[in-house]
């Protein structure tokens, strides 16, 4: 997946503002993280792949496509 895809898919799903994301990784301001994210990988030197901003975009991205999955599962 490629961080054009990535933002295409924030752009239409954008997470709550603030979100405590990992047990030690609260994001105080989400479109602020995304952004810095985008920037980064942007101005990286050498393939997106091997940004660890790319790497954080990515796992953000999973984790929250992953909720948003379990969240529309009914229960049993």
């Amino acid at each position: 997946m490629t961080p054009e895809e990535i933002k295409n898919y924030f752009d239409s799903n954008p997470p709550p503002f603030e979100i405590e994301w990992k047990p030690w990784a609260k994001i105080a301001n989400t479109k602020k993280f995304l952004e810095a994210c985008y920037t980064a990988i942007e101005h990286y030197k050498g393939s997106y792949q091997n940004c660890p901003d790319y790497w954080h975009l990515l796992e953000f991205y999973k984790d929250r496509v992953s909720d948003q999955n379990a969240s529309e599962t009914p229960a049993a």
